[in-house]
């Protein structure tokens, strides 16, 4: 699990010298290098010089790594389902039908955290390594700490109960992530004496500071005494506690009514003394009652004190209203700040989410959430956004708060050597500096295969990034070209439209021609198509091959008036001449005729040409000697056997000539 592990330091030597210094250049998204350089004085004779020097040694700086984990990407891959989906319906929806995908979305992105905790729990209960386990065990506590703060936050902002009576819900929040009341009452009740059991108290008021009215009672009737006055008593109080999900048609005041109705009735008979014989019975009745003394008794059970704030409003204010959470947060901060419990950033994150501060919870937890603290606040933002929770007012930069996030979240995914692709989705949706990051991101990412190439390239015609899939397709040429592969480079090449490469590459074919006598890559040059019209010289080539094919299919004709025309045409580089007049060759041994006497004399006019160029080519040009001159276009260099190949050609041609004005019954003109 090494790709999962924290990174270790290692210390980056400098020179030694008193100009000593760091140099750095950006990587792609979270990636850096580093390396040591010295600054030297400038040259004393007017030597040459940089005036730096840099080491060998490059350290290659990787951060956010701990989302680049097996599962974790998980993490990312579904949640980027989620993303996806949830931008296609807020484009298409709306009202109600928005408001109800944005719930479901929020639960499916809380759904795709429990799994992935849920799936390192079971890494971290088979591994021994000690590293290991540490890594697992924060990496849970921090997928808890979010799904902790997202679902706190989708119960005031996203899926907001209708009357404001929110506690119910939070009463589930508490429950959800604090179920340490539940498994000591499954133990308790597998015992065959429940109320012998050393938690069967802690038990009952760890339920009932939860509201779990129902599993209260149930552990209470297994008590030796419950059919005693007292026990009978609290069993009343608590079938007829009044509890919102339970009530239908009733309005919030209706319900208020009862309820206080309900504690006047505990308080009386709290002071009527009828539970004075069991102090712990006693002490039930008291959290029924409100009273704020037994909850600071209490307040080891809770746990912390976001518990405890929903615990004593459930039994003093049930009907607490969103907005006046926060009045009631300080006091029960205070109330475990006073026994030594030191607060954390998750505390401050959780204070500013109930009391309203949205902007304070999203940069708290940016900055206190790790490196999923970008994955966090990224999609927490984007659906509040949709919500209308937070406004689109643009930042200092040009963008708002939303759009800033998915691109900080995007920049730890285009690092990795896959989860590129997910980042290019949410650039999409990046509407103010999304195309651009997209544009910038695609020239760093490293080509390491045709098939990443292509998918790139497809990625970019799906956006009209017409110069990203020219450089992209450029690089591969280059790269097919240095390794030998002209096919695949020539193919490259078309596909960028570069005509000087396509040009420097199709001389490459004509010289490989020249040398071995043969086409390679003939798939690729027998379906050249429309792309032949790129360059003359392409466009030659295509022809030239034509030209084979009609030889080797029998159309001789064909071939010869199409040899011809690339030849009068001056359609043909001028190197190549020699080789298309000696490709005339057995056309004109043919024992039919057919080259006509004007396309002999055609012939003979450009072996004329050729003859004389190449007489005044040998007398005045000098060979080259300079770097520049030897890589001009290539010049025409005969061998004594293609000397000789001339000479017959020019017999050839003058015996077709004789045939062909018999064949004909012309005269040759004086």
């Amino acid at each position: 699990m090494a790709s999962e592990r924290e990174s270790e330091e290692f210390p980056v030597p400098l020179p030694d010298s008193q100009h000593a210094s760091l140099k750095a250049t950006w990587g792609l998204g979270n990636h850096l290098f580093v390396y040591a350089a010295e600054k030297t004085p400038p040259p004393l004779s007017g030597e040459g010089g940089s005036g730096a020097q840099e080491s060998g040694d490059v350290l290659e700086v990787r951060w956010g790594q701990d989302m680049h984990g097996a599962t974790t990407r998980k993490l990312i891959n579904e949640s980027h389902s989620v993303f996806v989906m949830l931008q296609g319906q807020v484009a298409s929806l709306t009202g109600s039908a928005l408001y109800h995908q944005l719930k479901e979305a929020s639960r499916k992105y809380r759904s795709v955290a429990k799994a992935c905790s849920l799936e390192l729990q079971l890494l971290l209960s088979k591994s021994t390594d000690e590293g290991e386990r540490d890594y697992y065990s924060n990496q849970i506590e921090l997928l808890e700490s979010m799904q902790l703060v997202w679902s706190l936050c989708e119960i005031l902002f996203i899926d907001i109960a209708p009357g404001e009576m929110v506690l119910v819900q939070l009463l589930n929040w508490i429950r959800w992530h604090f179920p340490v009341g539940r498994e000591m009452a499954q133990d308790v009740l597998q015992e065959e004496s429940p109320e012998q059991h050393p938690v069967y108290w802690d038990a009952v008021f760890r339920l009932l500071l939860q509201g779990e009215i129902e599993r209260v009672r149930k552990l209470l009737s297994l008590h030796s005494c419950s059919q005693t006055q007292p026990f009978i008593s609290v069993e009343e109080l608590l079938k007829k506690m009044p509890q919102w999900g339970n009530l239908h048609s009733i309005s919030l005041a209706e319900f208020d009514l009862k309820w206080r109705h309900w504690r006047e009735e505990c308080m009386r008979r709290y002071d009527e003394g009828q539970f004075t014989a069991f102090g712990q019975l006693e002490r039930v009745v008291q959290v029924l009652c409100g009273d704020v003394l037994v909850f600071s008794e209490l307040k080891d059970l809770c746990e912390t004190w976001y518990h405890l704030l929903v615990s004593q409003l459930l039994y003093q204010n049930p009907t607490v209203r969103p907005a006046d959470l926060g009045f009631h947060v300080q006091a029960c901060m205070e109330e475990f700040q006073r026994v030594g419990h030191r607060l954390g950033s998750l505390d401050n994150i959780l204070q500013a989410a109930l009391e309203f501060d949205l902007h304070q919870v999203i940069k708290d937890s940016s900055m206190c959430l790790g490196d999923r603290s970008w994955w966090f606040g990224a999609h927490l933002t984007d659906i509040l956004h949709h919500c209308g929770q937070i406004d689109s007012q643009k930042l200092e930069f040009g963008s708002n708060l939303r759009e800033y996030l998915l691109l900080e979240y995007v920049a730890g995914l285009m690092s990795h050597d896959s989860l590129w692709q997910v980042g290019i989705d949410y650039l999409d949706h990046c509407p103010v500096f999304g195309k651009e990051q997209m544009k910038l991101y695609i020239e760093s990412i490293p080509l390491d295969s045709e098939r990443k190439a292509n998918k790139l390239i497809h990625i970019c015609e799906e956006r009209d990034l017409t110069e990203q899939v020219q450089s992209i397709c450029k690089i591969m040429g280059v790269r097919c070209s240095q390794d030998g592969r002209l096919g695949s480079a020539l193919s490259w090449f078309l596909r960028s439209k570069d005509v000087s490469a396509a040009t420097r590459l199709t001389e490459k074919f004509l010289e490989e021609y020249k040398e071995a006598g043969s086409f390679s890559h003939l798939d690729l040059l027998d379906h050249l198509g429309p792309t032949m019209l790129l360059t003359q010289q392409l466009t030659f080539l295509g022809k030239y091959r034509e030209f084979h094919r009609l030889y080797q299919d029998k159309d001789v004709k064909g071939a010869a008036s199409l040899l011809l025309h690339l030849l009068t045409a001056r359609a043909a580089p001028r190197h190549f001449w020699v080789t298309l007049l000696m490709d005339a060759l057995p056309l004109l041994e043919t024992p039919q005729v057919v080259l006509g006497t004007n396309q002999t004399y055609e012939l003979m006019h450009c072996l004329e040409e050729l003859t004389q160029e190449l007489s005044r080519t040998t007398v005045k040009t000098p060979p080259p000697t300079s770097p520049s001159s030897q890589s001009a276009a290539p010049t025409q260099t005969l061998s004594q056997s293609d000397l000789d190949k001339l000479k017959y050609l020019r017999l050839a041609l003058c015996r077709n000539l004789s045939r062909s004005i018999v064949q004909e019954g012309t005269i040759v003109p004086t």
